[in-house]
């Protein structure tokens, strides 16, 4: 979808639309709800998130009431905190199911990200051909009303599409100043619940390096037109997944960088830029961690990794 579309979806419900990593995750648990179980110590509060309810309790987690009252105690000091500020280690003999506890976790987050509460988006730049940009799509003679978004154009009048690295927050392309203002404008208009507290990442976050440096390429080939270069964004929603590492991803004790970057300004594939772009040195990021951002990594046996 265009920005413009997708700005309307953000006030359908804000909250939804404004959650970090931690939050996400805070939220998945507690969409599953929970049960009250007696045991011999006394009553515990028991996650159903832990049976597995979207798989028919298939390879569910047996006990350990108390890691996930620990779980939901951190990530609501995440919350609070507004960033995530530590690990967290699960410790314990083999069979203790500290894996299956982890996995668990992954999968009800794969099954929350394809349903509506659980609705997460990013961007890509899109440059359309010479011809559809030579035409001006959307320019009146006075030049007032907004021009089109490029993001529903067909593939044979695209140039380039520039995925978002990190997988970026859409409402990271607000500037600054004009986001914090939205914010306040969202919890005067009680979109926003006073109680939902804003992380850091998107309330004082900014781009990743490769998309500011487009956004600012953009805007001064536009002469700090935004709308124009809002033309170039195309939001789309993803899903969590482990088998391609959308999101979550599990780490193995191996003697290799976490993330890494690459030049791709030479890339065949991006040859096809505007003029105003292909001045740029831009560069990629890979790794486990690009691919676990916005979601959940998974140190294996951290402690047999080496330093």
């Amino acid at each position: 979808m265009s920005f413009d579309k997708y700005f309307e979806v953000l006030h359908v419900d804000a909250r939804l639309h404004l959650r970090t990593a931690a939050q996400y995750l805070h939220d998945c648990v507690s969409y599953y709800g929970s049960t009250e179980h007696e045991r011999p110590e006394g009553k515990v509060l028991r996650y159903n998130l832990f049976d597995c309810p979207w798989d028919d309790g298939r390879q569910a987690v047996v006990g350990q009431e108390g890691a996930q009252d620990a779980l939901m105690r951190q990530l609501t000091n995440y919350v609070r905190d507004g960033r995530v500020t530590q690990l967290m280690l699960l410790h314990g003999p083999n069979g203790s199911a500290k894996t299956s506890f982890i996995q668990c976790i992954s999968r009800a987050l794969e099954h929350y990200s394809t349903l509506d509460e659980g609705a997460i988006y990013r961007f890509n730049w899109v440059f359309p051909t010479h011809t559809v940009a030579k035409k001006r799509l959307g320019f009146s003679g006075d030049g007032a009303s907004r021009p089109p978004s490029y993001a529903d154009l067909d593939e044979e009048e695209v140039d380039a599409r520039v995925p978002g690295d990190l997988r970026d927050h859409p409402i990271l392309l607000v500037p600054l100043k004009r986001r914090r203002t939205l914010l306040k404008d969202l919890r005067e208009r009680k979109l926003l619940p006073p109680d939902h507290t804003l992380g850091e990442y998107l309330a004082d976050g900014d781009l990743s390096p490769r998309s500011r440096s487009i956004a600012d390429a953009l805007l001064n080939a536009y002469h700090g037109d935004f709308h124009r270069m809002l033309q170039h964004v195309q939001v789309e929603r993803f899903f969590l997944s482990r088998r391609y590492r959308t999101g979550l991803v599990t780490v193995e004790p191996q003697m290799h960088v976490d993330a890494t970057i690459r030049q791709v300004t030479m890339d065949k594939g991006l040859q096809s830029l505007p003029p105003s772009l292909r001045h740029l040195n831009l560069f990629e990021p890979h790794g486990d961690l690009v691919d676990a951002n916005r979601g959940l990594i998974e140190y294996n046996d951290l402690l047999k990794k080496p330093v």
